[in-house]
């Protein structure tokens, strides 16, 4: 889904016109170029009108029940979409290709946009050097610092506090959270990919969602979702400097301390306990109470419930071992 707070669709164009200037191979059949094409959409929920991306076999399953209008792939996943009626662009490099139609299809809004004006609670305190842009929602009792600057279209829950220097963007924030000084929500997240024609940034066009009660430390970042949303549900304490990419899922009353990353499309469970400096790579599972320790570097995903530890992170007792081991045959290589 394209939030129209945040993004105005360009379209729609016909599919030549989209694909015209981009090295691909042949539609099956020249009459698809006139397909009309109103917007970008992941292929699991892509409905009539959309143009999306299949990249890798391992997703082959967003093919089910998909719907469509074109997709870009490759050669040996291309007969798959024509089988459900998905008109397949035979690409070398099919995320890339898609990025360069999604800037072509949605334009983000921006400060100087005309718009509606925003809505703001008679006991909202607004210093005077903040930005609210366009068609933003300040509610009751929220208080927010000198120069942050609130995107067209966010909206802000009751009581929340946004401090100083914050930046926010294609979000909603819940009730009584507390955004520290400096924290950017919202921005673009991390995301390149090559072409023919060189490196092109993913354009970035989902939101951020922010539950209640939720606390984010100065200077943290909490990138928007690619293409759907980066959530952050109720009670999620995070602390100073933490890095949270797009498209993952933090769940309820879970804690990350300072200095962490989590990179992009990673799952935290609820009430997980994250040390400081914990990195966890892309698309990595956190069960529901796990505990991972500081510094650990987790690669591969964390069933609920244990605490793992290290780098590569493992279960804190397998890690404990190996460091007795290595210790011990320290010692007796010494004594040797």
């Amino acid at each position: 889904m394209i939030d129209s707070r945040f993004y105005d669709l360009a379209g729609p164009f016909s599919l030549g016109t989209l694909i015209s200037d981009l090295d691909v191979g042949e539609v099956l059949n020249e009459k698809f170029l006139d397909e009309s094409i109103s917007r970008p959409s992941e292929l699991s929920i892509a409905k009539k009108g959309a143009i999306s991306f299949l990249s890798s076999a391992k997703h082959k399953t967003s093919i089910d029940g998909a719907k469509a209008t074109a997709c870009f792939t490759n050669e040996k996943l291309a007969p798959l979409l024509a089988e459900q009626h998905i008109i397949p662009i035979i690409s070398n490099s099919p995320r890339a290709h898609f990025a360069r139609v999604v800037s072509r299809l949605v334009h983000k809004k921006t400060l100087d946009v005309d718009g509606a004006a925003p809505k703001i609670a008679a006991s909202a305190k607004i210093h005077s050097t903040a930005i609210v842009g366009a068609g933003a929602v300040i509610s009751d009792g929220v208080t927010i610092g000198p120069y942050a600057v609130i995107g067209p279209g966010v909206t802000v829950g009751k009581n929340s506090v946004l401090e100083s220097h914050v930046n926010v963007e294609c979000a909603e924030i819940g009730e009584h959270s507390l955004i520290k000084f400096g924290a950017q929500l919202g921005g673009e997240g991390f995301g390149m990919d090559g072409d023919e024609t060189g490196i092109v940034n993913l354009p970035h066009i989902g939101r951020v969602i922010i539950g209640d009660r939720v606390r984010i430390g100065t200077h943290s970042c909490i990138d928007r979702g690619f293409l759907g949303d980066t959530v952050i549900e109720d009670d999620v304490k995070i602390d100073n400097l933490v890095q949270v990419a797009h498209n993952c899922h933090i769940g309820t009353g879970t804690m990350i301390a300072a200095h962490s990353g989590i990179s992009g499309s990673c799952i935290v469970g609820k009430n997980v306990r994250m040390g400081g400096a914990v990195g966890l790579a892309d698309h990595i599972n956190v069960g529901d109470g796990a505990q991972l320790a500081a510094a650990a570097g987790v690669m591969h995903n964390v069933p609920a419930g244990e605490i793992w530890s290290g780098v590569p992170a493992q279960p804190i007792r397998d890690h404990m071992r190996m460091i007795s081991a290595t210790r011990k045959l320290i010692q007796k290589k010494k004594h040797d």
